[in-house]
């Protein structure tokens, strides 16, 4: 019942993921208005799917935007369940349809069983702009362990640039 609950809850992030994306900016002017910072740092809530259950999912994400089209950053996530497995990568950032919009591919290390595994993750985000720099962005991302079960993490970032 509980893995259900967590699952429509993803269904439901997503589907607001995917309202979001078609509510870019309609011309040049409007998308320079809102023009994004260079660093942003944020924190991270939200679910690791693994072996049919979900599991409560913290983090925090730092970044640097290289130019409109191409980002860096680093990840630190943390997921409770009987062996807590921590997440470290590096990734780079994708924004094709702007800088709101970020395809993300990073490369890390993950011990989700009590012993440390390489990871290759590949995520979508869509950064929402608050007053004074402050931003939400929903997310979702396949984290590809070596050895171990692809795991499904979803939820929403809190951050602000600067």
């Amino acid at each position: 019942m509980v893995g259900k609950t967590w699952r429509n809850s993803a269904i439901n992030v997503s589907a607001l993921a995917a309202l979001f994306l078609f509510s870019l900016p309609g011309n040049a002017q409007e998308e320079e208005e809102h023009a994004h910072t260079k660093y942003a740092i944020a924190a991270f809530v939200g679910g690791t799917h693994v072996s049919g259950s979900n599991e409560f999912t913290l983090g925090i994400e730092g970044g640097y935007a290289i130019n409109s089209t191409w980002s860096i950053g680093a990840v630190l996530e943390r997921s409770e369940r009987r062996k807590s497995s921590t997440l470290f990568l590096l990734g780079v950032g994708w924004h094709p349809l702007g800088p709101a919009f970020r395809l993300q591919l990073g490369l890390g290390r993950k011990d989700p069983s009590g012993h440390t595994e390489n990871v290759v993750r590949t995520g979508v985000a869509y950064e929402l702009e608050l007053e004074h720099n402050w931003f939400i962005k929903p997310y979702l991302a396949i984290d590809f362990i070596s050895h171990e079960e692809n795991e499904e993490v979803f939820g929403i970032y809190v951050g602000k640039g600067f």
